[in-house]
C-alpha cells in the first residue's frame, strides 16, 4: 500500500503483477498521447481557447485514464478531485514518485536483514 495525497492505493513495487499494470498503463498512455500537441493557432486566434482547453482536457483524459489503470477504477477522480487541471497532475506526479520511492526504501530496509546470504551469517557466528 502506497499513500498518495491521502488516498490509499493498493501498489506493491515488489509485486510483479502490480509493476506489469503500471508498465502498460504507461505505454498505453505513451500511445494515446502521440496525437496530442500543443495548439498551433495564434493566440489571439478566435479559436485558440477552444483548442486548448480542448488540449487539456486531453492530456487530463491520458492521466486520468493512467491513474485508473494502474491503481483502479475511481482513483483518478479521487486523486484529481472535481476540477482537475494539470497543475494538479504534476503535484499528483510529484507525490506518488515520492511514495514509490518510499516503499522501494522500505523495502531495501527489510531486505538488508537477510544480506549477507544465510550461510554467510551462519559462518560469522
Amino acid at each position: 500500500m502506497i499513500k498518495v495525497n491521502d488516498v490509499q492505493l493498493d501498489f506493491d513495487i515488489t509485486s510483479p503483477s502490480d509493476i506489469l499494470r503500471y508498465k502498460q498503463a504507461g505505454e498505453r498512455m505513451e500511445a494515446e498521447g502521440a496525437g496530442l500537441t500543443l495548439p498551433t493557432l495564434s493566440p489571439d486566434d478566435p479559436a485558440f481557447l477552444d483548442a486548448y482547453v480542448d488540449m487539456l482536457n486531453g492530456q487530463l483524459r491520458l492521466f486520468g485514464n493512467f491513474i485508473d489503470d494502474a491503481f483502479g477504477d475511481g482513483v483518478a477522480e479521487q486523486l484529481l478531485g472535481n476540477n482537475p487541471s494539470l497543475n494538479k497532475v504534476a503535484e499528483i506526479n510529484d507525490a506518488l514518485g515520492d511514495a514509490l520511492e518510499a516503499q522501494g526504501n522500505e523495502f531495501g530496509v527489510k531486505l538488508q536483514k537477510y544480506k549477507p546470504n544465510r550461510a554467510t551469517r551462519r559462518a560469522q557466528k
